[in-house]
């Protein structure tokens, strides 16, 4: 079977938040840190909405005194430390920045943290393929067998797809028209967690069985799980 196929991928991220690098340094140096960027004109809030690159640079010229090699996801820590903290950066730097010292007044000091979450987007296009399938029918003539199963087609007591891959699929010709963000929804940890740890007792527990299969079962069972797939 070959032909053109239009695709579409749903995708998302999903992963343990890590966070900055900057977000274990006392909050003194993170009162300094915050003194140098604001007169770079470091981003408050979404660095994204303007020169990240800018942003990027400031922040890489600063953490060399720190021996840190900073990351984008340093910059979103500073942009949302500066956001959080706007008051009290305020009072730090009030009066010709007589307070920048004031341990009080730097003890107040929130931390940003990461979280992580999972991005839903869409990308579409088209691509050439060949599939490489097998299907075993019953007939009283070898000759009869191609006309069979077109027979079976056709009235829709089977399809092309229901049989078992011989090999693995060929793709080329990938075209990509255009993609979408969704939506951003928060990741729930213990529950990738469960799922993590079901899913390793299935694969335990099912290894056994299988290498107590024979081939033609294998083969079976590999279509069963090719068609689940297909559906998910």
């Amino acid at each position: 079977m070959k032909g053109g196929r239009n695709l579409t991928f749903f995708i998302f991220i999903s992963m343990a938040a890590e966070q900055s690098q900057f977000s274990t340094l006392p909050k003194k140096q993170l009162a300094f840190i915050s003194e140098k960027l604001i007169d770079e004109e470091f981003p408050i809030g979404n660095p994204y909405n303007g020169d990240f690159e800018e942003a990027y640079d400031s922040l890489k010229t600063i953490s060399k005194y720190f021996n840190i090699e900073a990351t984008q996801e340093d910059v979103e820590f500073f942009s949302k430390f500066l956001e959080i903290n706007g008051d009290i950066i305020g009072d730090l730097f009030a009066n010709n920045r007589a307070e920048i010292r004031n341990k009080e007044l730097i003890e107040q000091l929130k931390i940003p943290v990461a979280n992580s979450y999972d991005l839903y987007y869409e990308v579409n296009g088209s691509c050439t393929f060949v599939e490489y399938l097998a299907q075993e029918f019953d007939s009283y003539d070898k000759d009869w067998v191609r006309d069979s199963a077109e027979q079976r087609r056709t009235d829709g007591s089977w399809d092309t797809y229901d049989g078992r891959e011989t090999s693995p699929t060929d793709y080329e010709n990938y075209e990509i028209n255009d993609y979408d963000y969704g939506k951003v929804v928060p990741v729930v940890e213990y529950k990738s967690q469960k799922e993590s740890i079901l899913g390793k007792l299935v694969i335990e527990n099912t290894s056994e069985v299988i290498n107590s299969l024979d081939k033609k079962t294998l083969l079976e069972l590999r279509r069963v799980i090719d068609t689940k797939l297909r559906l998910l």
